[in-house]
């Protein structure tokens, strides 16, 4: 499946009371760089077809800690 750049202001940012803790922690202390994880082309961020706000339907918390870091775009596929 082929990502596309789309701007966070276009993305439904979930709520950090949506998200468990426990994995917001993990991706903000990963060995790995967040961009990595962002671009990861086995387990890409997806968002739901529509109209923005796009609804994340995979990457809840990738997206939650990307806004939280500033980062303006990012690589997701519709689903």
């Amino acid at each position: 499946m082929e990502t596309v750049p789309v701007k966070m202001s276009d993305i439904r940012i979930p709520k950090r009371s949506e998200l468990t803790e426990g994995k917001i922690r993990s991706l903000e202390n990963s060995p790995d760089s967040l961009s990595s994880l962002l671009h990861s082309k086995s387990d890409p961020i997806a968002l739901h077809k529509g109209t923005p706000p796009y609804k994340v339907y995979s990457g809840r918390h990738r997206v939650y800690v990307a806004a939280q870091q500033g980062i303006k775009v990012i690589p997701v596929v519709f689903t």
